[in-house]
């Protein structure tokens, strides 16, 4: 299974590759235009500046604390898998000491 599955893995990569370069140079054309808008605006409006800058601080911040929470939470149930297995090849070990011996 974890054969096959870094099979596919090695196989999809390129695409992947692929679509992201094509979301980030859609991103950049998109990004670029709504960059030059808000410049516009800060030129007609330049009081905001400090608040966009804030807003984006707390975007920022929220981000980094969802993707650390996600990863200590993948972790953590790698974790738990890891040591269900282990209970369970233990009672197993511990099973087959007790069992009667087949002669």
């Amino acid at each position: 299974m974890l054969r096959a599955r870094r099979r596919a893995r090695l196989w999809a990569a390129p695409l992947w590759r692929f679509n992201t370069w094509m979301i980030l140079g859609a991103a950049a054309v998109v990004g670029f235009e709504g960059l030059e808008a808000l410049l516009g605006t800060f030129l007609m409006a330049p009081e905001l500046l400090p608040f966009m800058l804030l807003a984006l601080a707390v975007y920022w911040v929220f981000r980094e604390r969802i993707v650390g929470g996600t990863r200590r939470l993948r972790r953590r149930a790698r974790a738990y898998r890891r040591l269900r297995r282990l209970r369970k090849a233990a009672r197993e070990a511990v099973v087959a000491q007790h069992a009667p011996a087949a002669e």
